[in-house]
């Protein structure tokens, strides 16, 4: 980012008032905003603020996160009933708290200026750039962090509200104080009201969970690799499957991981009960044991109030993001277009980073005009350009633009599946060059994709060559969309974890996640391996073999009975060189994600049965 002329600034902290009671201490609670805005500001200019909400702020328990063992066995369930209708959580019953202790304004202040030095984690330099050009910075740690008070429940309806306040108070609708004793009252008189939200992960997903509420004053948000859907990223088809490279991870860690009330000992201790008991609920509604969607995670699926959305938003996100995969951006994407809300999506090829000074991109001219627009109303046309950017993986200063994604013109096409006879697939670990004691994850992946050996029974896998019925001339194929499997099968068990991944085949110098820097002024484009790798794993999936009808009820599974099955890869964009072929693999436990029991299953999938659908734009 460039370095350019500072303006002076003042920093403040308020305390702003939410609607929420999660402590039960009979007050509303009180969270901590961090607020930079320009100096000239205490002379009556008013300016628009960028939000971020961001649990990760006052630093976090780095001792209190210890991952869930996933060397565990998939739990049999007998027969459920349980309905659609059972598991949608009312949003029309709004939370509300009746305070037991109104706090009574004892006065007035101008400001709430801090001369103390504030550590802060996670806020990028993009708010210091933004400072330079006329918007306020507000930093908000939320409910339960430290120097706020309030339970840590992420994801949560509380959760959103209380930041939702934040834009409240932002336009005089709610009250805000200089501490949290002396109720002396202090108003956002120098902001103009509008207000937008921006950052990554974490901090993106409350973009979008406050943008869900409708709130007046959000013109627009900017959400970096963020959670639409809070099941999709700690789940997968009844399976527990967080972010790649954390396994173990699940919602109950990540609060007690950002509850950095507990930093504070002489305040923890006067919660530490009450906190224990939360945190002991919410454990039990996200329901690990069983992997299903339920009114839980029902809540925490914002897009299920899509028609509330007010805000225009501009998506950010990496296709090659394990972390948050693009299961959360695509189905966002695609219910904004549904509903006709203003939106944005720039797809990159790097994995979960900020992508502001990236080589070609533009991204930090595209959301200093995007603000400028939303937030000032300049007329600079930044609403008429192509709504998908998608860098490619073949040549990184080659964007792709289209009005929509996949972009118009794409079709599904057949993978040419050829099963004369049953497939077996015999699923066990140990047979594996899987070492649990070494973790070997790289190793089996390579294994998994590229082993010929007869002996090896671990999994099905066909290939195919696109390019024997192109043209010479067609170099490359582009694929985009959610590729599709469908099967027939067996399982000589009660359950069973079933997988599936597509898979670039070919040698070729691919990109990484290393960051090279090619400018003085930041300026980075993606590396690539220093040596060719024999291929990419494009997308993949898994699926608990007892949600085979949806996700929130378990179908009992007699032994040796056939059953049909139906997956869907995670949304992928990925352009396949001549030369290349591609692999489909089908598969049980995945080493990398899913939970790794040790009991040993057969597969057979029925022969003829496999169906495949790749998604190209042609």
């Amino acid at each position: 980012m460039k370095k350019e002329n500072k303006v002076n600034c003042i920093f403040e902290r308020v305390y702003i008032e939410t609607p929420v009671d999660t402590d039960g201490d009979g007050k509303l609670d009180l969270i901590a905003a961090y607020i930079k805005r320009p100096e000239y500001t205490l002379k009556g200019e008013k300016v628009p603020a960028v939000l971020v909400a961001n649990p990760y702020l006052m630093t976090c328990n780095e001792d209190w996160y210890v991952p869930h063992d996933v060397n565990r066995e998939v739990t049999v369930y007998p027969q459920q009933n349980i309905k659609e209708s059972d598991i949608r959580y009312d949003f029309s019953q709004e939370v509300s708290y009746e305070p037991e202790t109104v706090r009574e304004t004892a006065g007035f202040a101008e400001t709430a200026i801090i001369d103390e030095d504030v550590e802060f984690e996670c806020i990028s330099d993009l708010y210091e750039y933004l400072n330079r050009y006329g918007y306020a910075s507000v930093f908000c740690g939320g409910l339960g962090t430290r120097g706020s008070e309030g339970y840590t429940l992420s994801g949560s309806r509380e959760e959103v509200l209380a930041f939702k306040a934040v834009i409240d108070w932002l336009n005089g609708r709610c009250r805000a104080f200089t501490n949290k004793t002396d109720n002396i009252e202090i108003r956002a008189d120098w902001c103009t009201g509008n207000v937008a939200m921006s950052a990554k992960s974490y901090l993106g997903t409350m973009c979008i969970g406050v943008a869900a509420t409708g709130v007046e004053g959000l013109k627009t948000i900017i959400p970096e690799a963020g959670i639409s859907n809070w099941y999709n990223y700690y789940r997968t088809g009844g399976l527990n499957v967080p972010a790649l490279e954390w396994q173990g991870d699940d919602l109950d860690i990540l609060a007690k991981y950002c509850f950095s009330r507990a930093k504070d000992p002489d305040d923890y201790e006067t919660v530490k009960e009450g906190y224990a008991a939360a945190h002991a609920e919410l454990v039990r509604g996200e329901d690990r044991d069983s992997g299903n969607y339920n009114k839980f995670w029902d809540m925490r699926n914002y897009i299920n109030q899509i028609e509330n959305f007010k805000a225009s938003v501009f998506i950010i996100h990496g296709l090659n993001d394990w972390n948050v995969k693009t299961n959360q951006c695509i189905p966002l994407f695609k219910a904004l277009e549904k509903q006709g809300v203003e939106r944005k999506m720039l797809l990159h090829q790097g994995e979960h980073v900020y992508v502001y000074d990236l080589e070609g991109s533009g991204t930090l001219g595209m959301v200093k005009r995007w603000l400028d627009h939303y937030l000032k109303g300049e007329d600079n046309g930044v609403e008429k350009e192509p709504k998908v950017l998608v860098e490619s993986n073949a040549d990184q200063l080659h964007w792709m633009t289209s009005d929509t994604w996949p972009p118009a013109g794409w079709t599904y096409e057949d993978f040419p599946v050829e099963t004369e006879a049953d497939a077996v697939i015999r699923d066990d670990l140990s047979a594996t060059v899987y070492d649990k004691a070494k973790d070997n994850q790289k190793e089996w992946l390579g294994q998994l994709v590229l082993s010929n050996e007869d002996a090896y029974l671990n999994r099905f896998k066909a290939e195919w060559n696109p390019f024997d019925k192109e043209a010479e001339d067609v170099d490359s194929l582009r694929i985009a969309g959610t590729v599709k499997a469908s099967f027939d099968a067996a399982i000589d068990r009660k359950t069973a974890i079933l997988s599936a991944m597509l898979v670039d085949i070919g040698d070729e110098c691919r990109i990484t996640a290393e960051e090279v820097k090619v400018d003085e002024d930041g300026t980075f484009r993606f590396g690539l391996e220093a040596e060719p790798s024999k291929y990419k794993v494009i997308s993949r999936t898994s699926l608990n073999a007892q949600n085979r009808r949806c996700l929130w009820n378990k179908d009992e599974i007699e032994p040796g009975k056939v059953y049909h099955y139906e997956l869907e890869m995670v949304p992928t964009d990925h352009t396949l060189q001549r030369g290349h072929k591609l692999a489909f693999i089908l598969y049980g436990i995945d080493a990398q994600q899913t939970q790794r029991p040790e009991t040993v299953t057969e597969i057979t999938v029925k022969a003829g049965s496999i169906d495949v659908k790749i998604p190209f734009v042609k």
